[in-house]
């Protein structure tokens, strides 16, 4: 038949001559158009032609019948459709995995360079796009099996190795289409068996098949063919009537590979050469018409970039009406201007004769990570409607977690994070919860809060792997240290056990069944099945009716496509696999992969909004306005990365073997070289102005530059480039005000600007704000502005509230009063509000530290029930009695932990060697000191159900009283001078050193509250009379098992790892107490003493901070007691500061492991949050001060 070319730059009316030629041909009665346009832009292009040529046609009643737009593919579809000859069934993407899978298991043994490919991520996709490539490009399987003997040359080593990579392809292809045609499948390839249709159609129309002799196809939007269509085409060429539009401004007969238009050029001799080849008349070529209602600097743009080709020269036309360009800071400043820059230009618009419409402005970018993700947010707070032309897969729906998380359990035996990824989906709501579609939510509500306590349990106890599993129900031990009782947990032990019952009942169950399944239909049925009994397809409808109902309609089909691909993969895997032995993992791996490579489909949209398209599919007079995002050096031109599995000179290797109808493209060289005809049709993709924006910083890459293209027009265009800051006082309104909704975030950033400068908020951003508060976005605003005023001060409670939570008397404890003065607001969070951190299983410090206490009271207890003294038992004694103990506490309900785990048994083991360690200590301190223990776990006040000694009782006012209450590990006394010497210990499982500085602002109490204690109750706890107490001190004894010196074997410097440390009396007396074995010119092991030569014991200069004498020790005592009544006082007040102090000598704060930071939000950067800061105080200086207290 006939070939005609439509011809002409980027400057020429393409659109109006197709449309002309498209109408002429339309005259004639009994002829037919169809456009064939790009795939990726068929919508758009029907809209554009179908309108455009109704208004050619001056017809109000517009029949679409005669004049259609087609894809290639639809063109197919169309045609094979209608006849019949549509093919086998088609085997879809994640068909083809399954099948090619399964290819490869059988081929592997005969592989040698992809052997070790096969189990690799993503190389079954590689394999199978490769595949496509051959098929779109004819290539057929018989074409790789070329040899050197054909073509009379010897092979290089190289082509040795390209001929084994093309041979185990061959192999791979061959046994996959093998498979396929035993199942009556093909991979689906319309525009083969479409051009093999045409080719058989005969032009005369007696044999009864419609003739395409009246029939005109325009071909546009193309520069370049594939094989197969190249084929089509020609084929097209020889059955109708082909008119191809070309962009390209003249043919020649060489083509320059640096030419701009060097594709389209070269596709016209080539389809030109053809028909002359074929005998076919072409026609000569009608040259699109010059444009006329676009911007004047629209030619001299198009003019300047095809000459620059060849050489750069500067442009003396102004170009700056038709080009912008801007340099914005960041991709979220360069999207918020340019979205204000639209919302102006609109604006602006509608007084003219032709108003621009969202539609007519479009968005071309080359970094969707980079921008896409920031589009939503910032259009929808300029209140644009956009359309993100964006495929996104379906790896993240719930559907898919559910499937991964499904497959996840047997296979790592119900790990907890595998149990709650799985149950977090939502999908899965055990019949139990299960209601109707009208009560759905009350239903997962109810089984949401049950499995949060039911997380919480899990971590707490560890409950994974068998616990899941085994028939037991859990029994939950809840211990309550600090109240010293058990809490009651049997309604969260049904709940949590109700979660565990419907998992076991439906998930375990499940995959027993599924393992046991015998063939792979058998393991999709079950599996069916599994997602159906147990409502997860009815939770899929519920979600997508929920969507519905709010208007969600492409969530509600991102539900409905989830579901469908899930159903159509199982399909595939029945009719791929059928009948084979079913293999667990092999069913996994297809499942999980299958689903995670899928797609949603979206529906183009018709309505107005703003087009967000890709930057590389860009053609001449897309649009109005076009603004091109993100044109810096690293992104354009493009840097292009060949991820396939032929190189670039493999490819190059074969296609010099194959005939000019079978290629196969290069996309690494096409894509460089195309580079400046991208740009070309970027910059004329507008034809009313063009924006060329690029952020300077992104992330941690800073001073970006613009890219090379744009820099071209910034030096011989004379465009100038606009620096688009963010917002500052002195920023023009016009980049940054274009809605109600930004300006509440840009006030907001303009009232911390004018604080941080000490000034007044200028005059036109008081209008502004004025104006905001009286919009619908005025109670909005306000309470965002109210940030700039409010500071980060907690409130305080009322007398009432604080009342409320406390009590009219404060019964607390030393731990809690230090806790108080570490930061008041942490005492608040933890004692007031009674905020928890989520429990871990394992042992934390406070469990292990109660351990210890435990154990060793009891073994004193033990030594003074057997009526025996440490100093008398021996070694085999002592070791009997720890073991008694261990037994005892280790079957306490409240260390169940320890037998939990393997990991949690060899916990159990070191906590037992180091209590024998300790007791070893204990025994052998018991020789050389005459203190002795005589009260072991001293409760004072109440704790729980346990009432003590009164301990102390401070008032704080005529109405309230404080109430301390704890326990005093052991107490030691020994009689010398007619005196009872009295010293309190207090076990710490780290070490810890007496801190005076610490103890005077209360951060260290807990000592002299002991011994105060101890002091004042002696009478009542050590059953004496009239005897005088005197204080013997107060000190830690470190409860550990050190590590020591192998070298060290003397008992001497092992006893050394337990040396007392703490406060004590500087008194003659109490030194020849502390240890009675200290030989002469040495230093005590057990206290910091030592004797000199005269035999005289003294305290060490570096030691004499530790030593106090009585009064200093009543001075202690009563400063200690106003710490805890001014703390007291100052709860039930109400008052709340947030003060967390800051230690400057050791740089110690209170803020480094408290779990309250995302409560309180302090931030030292804050002037109103600021740590109180601690100095160090020397003992002088201190005793100074509280000794002027008692002259008060």
């Amino acid at each position: 038949m006939t070939l005609q070319f439509i011809i002409g730059g980027g400057e020429t009316n393409h659109h109006e001559a197709v449309l002309e030629q498209a109408s002429t041909w339309l005259e004639t009665s009994g002829h037919e158009v169809f456009f064939l346009v790009p795939n990726y832009n068929k919508f758009e292009r029907e809209m554009e032609l179908l309108s455009g040529l109704k208004n050619k046609r001056n017809q109000v009643h517009f029949s679409t019948i005669h004049s259609q737009v087609y894809s290639f593919h639809r063109l197919a579809w169309y045609f094979l459709q209608r006849t019949g000859k549509l093919g086998k069934e088609q085997v879809n993407e994640a068909g083809a995995l399954l099948l090619m899978r399964k290819v490869l298991s059988q081929v592997k043994e005969d592989l040698l360079l992809y052997r070790r490919e096969i189990e690799q991520g993503g190389f079954v996709a590689q394999l199978l796009e490769l595949y496509q490539e051959f098929q779109i490009g004819n290539v057929q399987l018989e074409d790789f099996l070329f040899t050197s003997s054909e073509t009379g040359m010897t092979k290089a080593p190289r082509e040795n190795d390209v001929q084994m990579k093309l041979r185990e392809l061959q192999l791979i292809f061959s046994v996959y289409e093998q498979e396929l045609m035993k199942r009556e499948l093909e991979v689906s390839q319309p525009l083969s068996l479409l051009t093999q249709y045409l080719q058989e159609l005969d032009n005369d129309s007696s044999t009864g098949e419609s003739s395409l002799t009246n029939t005109l196809f325009i071909i546009s939007g193309f520069s370049s063919f594939s094989a197969q269509e190249q084929s089509l085409v020609q084929v097209l060429m020889e059955k109708s009537n082909v008119c191809i539009d070309l962009l390209m401004d003249r043919p020649n007969d060489q083509t320059d590979p640096l030419d701009l238009f060097y594709e389209g050029k070269e596709t016209y001799q080539l389809l030109k050469t053809s028909a002359q080849q074929r005998k076919i008349p072409v026609y000569f070529d009608k040259k699109a018409q010059i444009l006329t209602e676009v911007a004047p600097g629209y030619h001299a743009l198009a003019s300047y970039w095809q000459k620059s080709q060849q050489q750069h020269e500067l442009l003396n036309e102004r170009i700056d009406d038709f080009v912008e360009i801007w340099q914005a800071q960041t991709p979220s400043e360069e999207l918020r201007q340019i979205a204000v820059e639209i919302k102006r230009l609109v604006v602006n618009s509608k007084h003219t004769p032709t108003p621009l419409a969202y539609r007519d402005i479009q968005l071309l970018t080359l970094n969707p990570q980079v921008y896409y993700p920031l589009i939503p947010t910032i259009f929808k707070e300029m209140a644009l409607p956009y359309y993100l032309d964006e495929n996104k897969k379906m790896d993240q729906h719930p559907l898919v977690e559910l499937v991964q998380g499904l497959f996840a359990l047997p296979k790592y035996h119900y790990r907890l994070k595998d149990i709650f990824r799985f149950l977090r989906s939502e999908l899965y709501i055990p019949s139990d919860w299960q209601l109707s579609e009208k009560n759905w939510q009350q239903g997962r509500n109810a089984f949401r809060r049950q499995l949060d306590l039911t997380e919480n349990v899990a971590l707490a106890h560890q409950f994974q792997g068998n616990a899941w599993i085994k028939e037991q129900d859990w029994q939950l031990i809840a211990y309550d240290f600090e109240a010293e009782q058990l809490e009651d947990t049997k309604r969260l032990t049904e709940e949590t056990n109700q979660v565990r019952r419907a998992f076991r009942r439906d998930i375990v169950s499940f995959a027993t069944r599924l393992n046991n399944a015998q063939t792979m239909t058998q393991g999709v049925t079950l599996f069916y099945e599994f997602l159906v009994d147990n409502g997860i397809e009815q939770q899929l409808i519920f979600w997508r009716n929920q969507e519905v109902e709010r208007g969600n309609l492409e969530a509600a089909r991102n539900h409905e496509q989830t579901w469908d691909a899930l159903m159509t993969l199982l399909d595939q895997f029945v009719e791929i696999y059928g009948e084979e032995t079913f293999e667990l993992s092999l069913f996994e791996d297809m499942l999980t992969a299958g689903l995670a490579n899928l797609e949603f489909g979206k529906i183009p949209t018709a309505i107005d909004q703003i087009q967000i398209n890709p930057l590389d599919l860009a053609r001449p007079l897309q649009s109005k306005i076009t603004f091109a995002i993100g044109l810096d050096e690293g992104s354009f031109p493009r840097k292009v990365e060949n991820k396939t599995l032929l190189s670039s000179d493999e490819r190059t290797y074969l296609n010099s073997y194959l005939p000019p109808e079978q290629f196969i493209r290069d996309h690494h060289e096409t894509t460089i070289r195309n580079e400046p005809f991208v740009a070309y049709s970027v910059f004329l993709s507008a034809s009313q102005k063009v924006y060329l924006t690029y952020a300077k910083n992104q992330d941690e890459k800073q001073n970006i530059q613009a890219s090379p293209y744009v820099r071209r027009l910034i030096q011989w265009c004379h465009v100038p480039e606009q620096r688009r800051d963010t917002l500052t006082l002195a920023s023009p309104f016009t980049h940054h005000i274009g809605s109600y909704r930004g300006l509440v975030r840009q006030l907001n950033s303009i009232h911390r600007q004018v604080q941080e400068e000490k000034t007044m908020l200028p005059k036109p951003w008081r209008v502004l704000q004025e104006a905001l508060l009286q919009s619908s976005y005025g109670p909005l605003a306000k309470k965002v502005l109210a940030s700039q005023v409010k500071k980060n001060i907690p409130q305080p409670l009322t007398a009432v509230m604080a009342q409320d939570l406390y009590g009219q008397d404060l019964y607390t404890s030393v731990s809690r009063m230090e806790t108080f003065y570490e930061c008041e607001y942490k005492y608040f969070a933890n004692y007031g509000l009674r905020l928890k951190e989520r429990e871990i299983y394992g042992l934390n410090a406070l469990v292990t530290g109660e351990f210890f206490h435990d154990v060793l009271d009891r073994f004193l207890h033990l030594v003074l029930q057997e009526g025996q003294q440490l100093t008398s038992l021996t070694e085999n004694q002592k070791n009997d009695f720890v073991d008694r103990v261990l037994k005892e506490v280790f079957g306490l309900q409240q260390y169940h932990v320890l037998d939990a785990s393997p990991r949690m048994q060899f916990i159990r083991y070191q906590l037992a060697k180091t209590i024998e360690r300790v007791t070893w200590a204990l025994h052998k301190q018991s020789d050389k000191t005459a203190l002795h223990p005589q009260k072991t776990e001293v409760l004072f006040g109440q704790i729980g159900k346990n009432v003590g000694i009164p301990g102390l009782e401070l008032s704080l006012n005529e109405q309230s009283t404080l109430y301390v209450r704890g326990k005093i590990d052991r107490i030691d006394t020994a009689e010398a001078n007619d005196a009872l010497w009295l010293s309190v210990i207090d076990y710490k499982s780290s070490s810890r050193q007496f801190d005076l500085t610490e103890a005077y602002f209360g951060l260290a109490m807990q000592l002299i509250t002991y011994l105060d204690v101890a002091l004042r109750d002696a009478t009542q706890l050590l059953g004496i009379g009239e005897q005088q107490i005197k204080a013997a001190g107060a000190y830690y004894f470190h409860v550990h098992n050190p590590l020591i010196d192998p070298k060290e074997t003397q008992e001497e410097e092992r006893l050394k790892a337990f040396k007392y440390n703490g406060l004590f009396v500087d008194d003659q007396t109490a030194f020849e107490l502390y240890d009675q074995s200290i030989e002469p010119s040495k230093h005590s092991v057990l206290f910091p003493l030592r004797k000199n030569k005269e035999e005289v014991i003294t305290k060490s200069k570096k030691n004499d901070a530790r030593f106090y004498t009585e009064e200093e020790i009543d001075w202690l005592r009563k400063h200690n007691e106003k710490n805890l009544v001014h703390g007291g006082q100052q709860i039930l007040s109400g008052e709340v500061k947030l003060n967390p102090y800051y230690k400057v000598i050791d740089k110690k704060r209170a803020c480094e492991l408290c779990p309250f930071r995302s409560v309180c939000h302090f931030d030292v950067m804050l002037k109103e949050n600021q740590y109180h800061r601690i100095e160090k105080l020397e003992k002088q200086e201190i005793m100074k001060r509280i000794g002027g207290e008692e002259d008060e």
